[in-house]
């Protein structure tokens, strides 16, 4: 008899191949120089009194050279955020594949050093608002880095996109970090995260499983009732809708991070702002 896992290889690297050429052609004209990057704007420091949003980018980003902050940085100055921006850098530096496939060990590693950053603005700026945004595999980034800071370090919002942490990962220690809500857009059209993740692994390295960005979060096995709890208080799952197609926003795994999304949808959830209705 074969060994089943010799038979299953070249199937499992076709995946992958076809995982890459996917991320490459959805990356195209996404990836780029920020372009009004807030760390290097003249008014940084006054609008660091304001508050700071730390955001973990996707695989294949998180570098000044190559990221998909653009539209991010645009869609909040136009939102009229008045705080600051820190990109945190996570990635591997060696492309989208070795980003995704990185150990769990080596991406809360760099959660860690992110947390550090987090903590070090809150007691510079002691009572200035503090915001996480996490975009595809830097949704388990900002989640790690929650997990890193003492509990007593609570930030005010949190905003996943894209997210490809798997979908019964126990939130509890992230959400006791969580002074508000933790909000997830989730799309069923999100054909990165729905099918190709299942074969190429979720950020926390599960295999067959879709990721939390198609559905959001379910509870995890033996789910206490204080975790219950939890995520009924602090989880606002935001289904995908037609109404985001005015944005740009088509459902697909890279839309979140359009401006006019970020700008209409995502800014005001950050800045402790209900988001306008349609």
């Amino acid at each position: 008899m074969k060994n089943k896992h010799h038979t299953l290889r070249p199937y499992t690297l076709l995946v992958r191949s076809a995982l890459g050429l996917l991320l490459i052609a959805s990356t195209i004209g996404c990836a780029s120089k920020p372009v009004a990057d807030l760390k290097y704007r003249a008014d940084r420091q006054e609008r660091l009194t304001h508050g700071c949003v730390f955001y973990f980018d996707g695989a294949g980003g998180g570098t000044t050279k190559a990221n998909y902050a653009d539209g991010v940085i645009k869609g909040m100055l136009e939102a009229g955020y008045r705080g600051g921006g820190e990109l945190v850098a996570w990635e591997t530096g060696k492309g989208l594949m070795k980003d995704q496939d990185a150990s769990v060990a080596y991406k809360r590693s760099k959660a860690n050093a992110g947390a550090a950053s987090i903590r070090s603005y809150q007691k510079t700026h002691p009572g200035a608002p503090v915001g996480l945004l996490g975009f595809s595999a830097g949704t388990a980034e900002a989640i790690f880095a929650l997990e890193a800071l003492p509990e007593t370090a609570k930030v005010d919002h949190v905003v996943l996109l894209g997210t490809s942490i798997s979908r019964d990962y126990d939130m509890t220690e992230a959400l006791k970090r969580v002074k508000n809500k933790l909000y997830i857009y989730t799309s069923t059209h999100d054909q990165m995260v729905g099918t190709m993740m299942k074969f190429s692994g979720t950020a926390d390295r599960k295999f067959h499983d879709p990721g939390a960005g198609i559905k959001g979060f379910v509870l995890p096995a033996g789910a206490s009732a204080a975790t219950r709890q939890l995520y009924a208080k602090k989880i606002v799952t935001i289904p995908y809708s037609d109404d985001f197609r005015k944005d740009g926003d088509k459902g697909h795994h890279f839309d979140n991070v359009k401006k006019d999304f970020i700008r209409d949808h995502v800014a005001p959830l950050l800045m402790g702002r209900s988001v306008p209705k349609s």
